[in-house]
């Protein structure tokens, strides 16, 4: 039995996270994995009822879980992502960018993804806020920088063998360490290991966005170029994430919660994803094929939904519903898994 807990969100939170729990409760019991979901309300609307954006009782149901899937929250992200990732010491900040034949952008092979350390930086929130000023302190440590390079390392191995450190080495002396500490650990890995300030890395991902493989970046840097990143190969509606440490995890797209947007014209497809990322966590760090097949059939459901170009909602210049492409990825996975047979 596995116990997953789900934070709806808040905006189209609740139903595109409907959606992906429905996938995975299916795909699950097709091949005889017993999933329990265990919902642990956080977010704008649960901290308007109850005071507190991310309650004990949902913090105790996340800890308790073997991973959570969390949908977009709205102005409390602070208290409720930012928080966990800090409590549970979720390191890593993993975000897979890559281009579709049926979703139309300036650029095709595009295939890339940002390894984000998540824990330090300027968003370790050690500040100091006065009548006459405001201090962010930039925390960078050899043990965060580290981990995270090796973590880049290990992803870099699986796919073309190419890291980029991407930092501002050439202003903040804490970005040059950060950028040192990582060099050390990328160049015993034998892979191929380049360097860009943040400012020429956004260049050129929006000039030259192929050459990239795995990208390296501490905590605010990745931030921002996510979402640089989600324009790059169509909407933010496509990009998924995943948040993990030695041995938690929490999986969420990198979206935020559209409170103006109709929920049932909202792209599921991010959080889609990021619960076949959460199952692919799962499965490797529980050592059980059962669900990385799951993982992989979402993945390539996804994959085919979006190759034909068909069943697209309107971020992506189509006009279907939200439940249409859900159930177009469902039918997909179903027939990979069948396949497998």
């Amino acid at each position: 039995m596995y116990k997953i807990s789900v934070i709806p969100g808040d905006g189209i939170g609740p139903v595109v996270t409907g959606y992906a729990v429905s996938i995975v409760r299916e795909l699950a019991s097709r091949v005889g994995l017993s999933v329990e979901f265990v919902e642990a309300p956080a977010g704008d609307k649960i901290a308007a009822e109850t005071g507190e954006a991310l309650p004990r009782d949902s913090l105790k149901k996340i800890m308790a879980s073997d991973a959570c899937l969390k949908g977009p929250v709205g102005e409390t992200a602070k208290d409720v992502i930012v928080f966990l990732r800090q409590k549970l010491d979720l390191y890593a900040n993993i975000r897979p960018f890559k281009t579709y034949r049926g979703v139309k952008t300036y650029w095709s092979g595009v295939d890339f993804v940002i390894v984000r350390e998540n824990t330090e930086d300027l968003y370790k929130g050690v500040e100091d806020v006065g009548r006459d000023h405001a201090v962010s302190l930039l925390v960078i440590t050899r043990f965060g920088t580290a981990r995270i390079a090796q973590v880049a390392l290990n992803i870099a191995n699986e796919r073309r063998r190419r890291v980029t450190i991407v930092h501002k080495a050439n202003v903040l002396t804490s970005y040059r360490f950060f950028r040192d500490v990582a060099l050390e650990v990328l160049r015993q890995g034998g892979i191929s290991v380049d360097e860009m300030y943040v400012d020429n890395a956004a260049y050129q991902l929006v000039v030259n966005p192929t050459i990239f493989d795995v990208i390296l970046t501490p905590n605010m840097f990745g931030d921002i170029l996510s979402d640089l990143a989600a324009g790059i190969t169509g909407s933010i509606g496509l990009a998924g994430s995943a948040n993990v440490g030695e041995d938690k995890g929490v999986f969420e797209p990198v979206h935020g919660s559209a409170p103006g947007l109709n929920p049932d014209y909202a792209n599921p497809i991010a959080t889609i994803l990021s619960a076949s990322y959460m199952l692919g966590w799962l499965g490797m760090s529980r050592r059980d094929e059962r669900l990385s097949r799951v993982s992989k059939a979402i993945e390539r459901a996804v994959e085919s939904v979006l190759d034909e170009g068909r069943v697209l909602t309107p971020d992506l210049g189509g006009s279907s519903r939200g439940g249409e492409v859900s159930s177009a990825i469902l039918n997909k996975a179903l027939y990979n898994l069948n396949m497998e047979k």
